[in-house]
């Protein structure tokens, strides 16, 4: 009754009108407002557009869409809202005009386990402490400061590979899907974990690839990610929750084993070049960033985390698609052969191999990333402001995916032949990955471009050299070449679905 007794009757009535009247208005006005949605395919309830999506691979799936719903729609994968991406003139206002705005990451279960509450660089949202990090792995891991260690190991490493292959080689098939996983594998973590590393089993027994292949199995999402209520039910009910923290368990483990080894060392008695990945971290732990943030062990650990998920898989995958076009492509591995050994002349070992002048070879991986992206629906990007993307109003917590799969076989952009392999189109196109008009952006751009972009091609490439400078290569069971299978496996990173085997012949090692 106080309110009464501090205002007047008539102020109360008049504030009463003005309130209705606010009320009125707004309502009014928010009618007024007309947003321009993209154009969506007939959705479902409780699933939404889900149906759109079975029976074949996703990225083909949504390229197919996109010819009937235009290069930019909108799909619902139960609640969760999607803004599909399938030309290069929309990628380009993601990636850069708008990169501001679609710069985070979606909140899923797995990628905040794993990722240790989202404190690593691929998966996190963007933050100032993201930024850091991504500097510190560009800076300590892929940069000039260590590309002379590190491809003083990718020498050690395919010379490994090649001396393997001329000891074992006979008219038997050798699978070469497992050769470059364990290269890069080997590449990888010493150059990390230091040139000592071993892969050993895990506290709880598992192997480095168990747990890594598991790893990347849970990175693919949950129904409760998509599905409130319930997906949650069910994620609890299937075991899916249990069968993540068995994962993030294991994971941890293997990784706190590593990061223990390393607290062992006497850092300060270790010279810089001798330093490895893991070392520096220890050591910008003990000193706050630009972020006025100290690397914590968690930090550590998610960083570590992103090398192991992030630096092998995509490579493998970028190794065995090239191999295997070129194995289908005669004429193009007789030109390449032809290029590489001219090239090279003779030489006596790997490390005098000089891939610098090899354009041809820089075409036919440039092509091979083309037809086949590492990860054809890149990461999701997340919009987190209303924002237009091509005249369609999109709004926060819509995810962006972006099919570089079907951006890189538009016959607008690459013409009739897009679908072929021929990687001699690049000899009249500058195009580049993630620049430009963005017509092929395997590596992602902006922000959130893979920090590798500039350093796996370069892997790929000399791998490669090596292996069609030592041996010849045929397809096993006298099988035709073009019959050879190109089936595709894999939701986050695509490998073929069957191991890529062939048959060395003609050993050339001197």
């Amino acid at each position: 009754m106080e309110i009464f007794i501090f205002f007047p009757s008539w102020v109360l009535t008049a504030l009463l009108v003005l309130f209705m009247s606010f009320i009125v208005y707004s309502r009014k006005s928010s009618s007024n407002v007309v947003y321009k949605l993209p154009p969506n395919p007939p959705k479902l309830p409780i699933i939404g557009n889900l149906h759109h999506l079975l029976w074949q691979p996703r990225p083909q799936a949504l390229w197919q869409l996109s010819q009937k719903y235009g290069p930019i729609f909108h799909l619902y994968i139960g609640s969760k809202p999607l803004l599909v991406i399938s030309s290069s003139a929309m990628a380009k206002q993601v990636m850069k005009t708008q990169d501001h705005i679609f710069c985070s990451r979606p909140n899923f279960k797995a990628t905040k386990r794993l990722t240790y509450n989202f404190l690593d660089i691929a998966f996190s949202p963007q933050s100032s402490l993201r930024r850091e990090k991504r500097k510190i792995l560009v800076s300590e891991f892929l940069g000039p400061k260590k590309a002379k260690s590190f491809n003083q190991i990718l020498v050690l490493e395919t010379e490994s590979m090649v001396r393997s292959l001329s000891l074992d080689v006979s008219k038997e098939e050798v699978n070469v899907s497992k050769i470059f996983l364990t290269t890069v594998k080997e590449v990888v973590c010493k150059a990390a974990f230091g040139m000592n590393y071993k892969e050993k089993p895990s506290k709880l027994g598992l192997s480095w690839q168990e747990i890594l292949d598991e790893a990347a199995l849970m990175l693919n999402g949950s129904l409760g990610d998509n599905f409130p209520w319930l997906g949650e039910i069910f994620d609890i009910v299937s075991g899916w929750n249990s069968r993540l923290e068995k994962c993030f368990a294991n994971l941890d483990a293997y990784i706190q084993m590593i990061l223990d080894e390393h607290l062992n060392h006497k850092i300060e008695e270790i010279c810089d070049e001798d330093k490895d990945f893991v070392h520096r971290l220890i050591e910008l732990s003990s000193n706050e960033n630009a972020s006025n943030h100290r690397l914590t062990k968690d930090d550590m650990k998610a960083v570590i985390m992103n090398v192991f998920t992030g630096g092998i898989d995509t490579t493998v995958s970028s190794m065995e698609w090239t191999m295997s076009e070129i194995a289908k492509n005669p004429r193009v591995m007789h030109k390449l052969q032809s290029e590489i050994r001219n090239t090279a002349g003779k030489i006596q070992n790997v490390s005098e191999m000089d891939i610098t002048n090899m354009t041809y070879l820089r075409m036919v991986v440039k092509e091979s990333l083309r037809l086949h992206p590492p990860a054809p629906l890149l990461v999701p990007h997340e919009c987190f402001s209303h924002c237009q993307i091509g005249g369609y109003d999109v709004f926060p917590g819509t995810s962006a995916i972006l099919n570089v799969w079907g951006i890189g076989r538009d016959p607008s952009v690459w013409g009739e032949n897009a679908e072929e392999f021929y990687p001699e189109r690049f000899e009249n196109l500058d195009v580049d990955f993630g620049v430009g008009n963005f017509e092929m952006a395997p590596f992602g751009a902006g922000r959130r471009s893979c920090p590798a972009m500039n350093t796996a091609p370069i892997t790929v490439e000399f791998v490669v050299a090596n292996l069609l400078y030592w041996f010849d290569w045929k397809v096993p069971n006298g099988a035709k070449n073009e019959d050879l299978d190109m089936e595709e496996e894999g939701t986050l990173i695509v490998h073929k679905k069957s191991p890529l085997c062939l048959v060395p012949t003609n050993i050339s090692m001197a």
